[in-house]
């Protein structure tokens, strides 16, 4: 009966969820925590009644009254953590270092809040893999909320060619391949947004071995989720420009090949 009344409550408050927030003013972080509130307040009342009504029950629970101090340090150690992770999710609601709907970085993961509840962070990754964190881990670890400001992001990464290539002609190819692409913004696009930009899109060299040289591409995107898609058209457009310009070419792989000889191994069949 419980569960029942239970998820009426929580259906009746997801079917009204605008109206809610509208007359209440809450942003959509401060809700579900709200529901998920009211939905284990209902759990609790619940479990209350039924122990109030059976009466072999009320006088277990009695029972249990009796010996209050011992249960209450025994749950108090079991449940530690659990009660971190519900003060650091109201915590994380009336504070707000994020909210729902925001992309953060946590734990060397990416992706955007979909839900927080008293006891953990649901983050949603580009690849689709749902990612539980602990409350109490988010007080711990550094977050990084790239949707608090402004969600537009530097994306970096390197590209090799070969010692012999010309280093000028291999950077303009890959400044031309970055303005191409819609997702990279412009020279005007980042005055508006960030008048202490000098360089919008900066290819450099970074490094140089026997294996080749690097250069490093560096270039600002709209939002943090289109970097990675971004940086793969990127990078396609640069090897076929490579492949059609004589003064560039890729680090050539060196492959040692061991040469064995066959044994010569006389076999004598012995007549008898």
């Amino acid at each position: 009966m419980t569960v029942f009344v239970a998820k009426i409550v929580e259906n009746r408050i997801n079917k009204y969820s605008g109206k809610i927030q509208k007359r209440m003013r809450m942003d959509p972080t401060k809700f579900t925590m709200l529901k998920h509130v009211a939905v284990g307040f209902v759990y609790i009342v619940g479990l209350i009644i039924i122990f109030y009504t059976i009466p072999s029950l009320k006088s277990l629970s009695t029972t249990l009254l009796a010996s209050v101090g011992l249960l209450g340090i025994v749950i108090g150690i079991a449940a530690q953590d659990t009660f971190g992770n519900i003060l650091s999710g109201i915590a994380l609601v009336f504070f707000q270092p994020f909210r729902v709907g925001d992309l953060i970085t946590v734990g060397g993961y990416y992706g955007r809040v979909t839900d927080i509840n008293l006891r953990q962070t649901t983050l949603l990754t580009s690849d689709d893999r749902v990612i539980l964190i602990p409350n109490s881990v988010l007080n711990k670890e550094t977050v990084i909320n790239w949707t608090l400001d402004d969600p537009v992001v530097q994306w970096s990464f390197t590209v090799q060619i070969s010692n012999n290539s010309d280093v000028d002609t291999a950077r303009q190819i890959l400044i031309e391949e970055a303005k191409k692409n819609p997702n990279v913004l412009t020279r005007e696009v980042m005055v508006r947004k960030r008048p202490d930009i000098l360089s919008v899109i900066r290819a450099r060299v970074s490094g140089m071995d026997e294996k080749g040289t690097l250069l490093l591409l560096d270039f600002w995107v709209n939002d943090r989720d289109n970097a990675y898609s971004t940086e793969y058209a990127i990078r396609e457009g640069i090897l076929k420009r490579f492949a059609e310009e004589p003064a560039v070419s890729l680090p050539s792989t060196q492959i040692a090949l061991a040469t064995y000889e066959p044994l010569n191994v006389s076999v004598q069949n012995e007549s008898h």
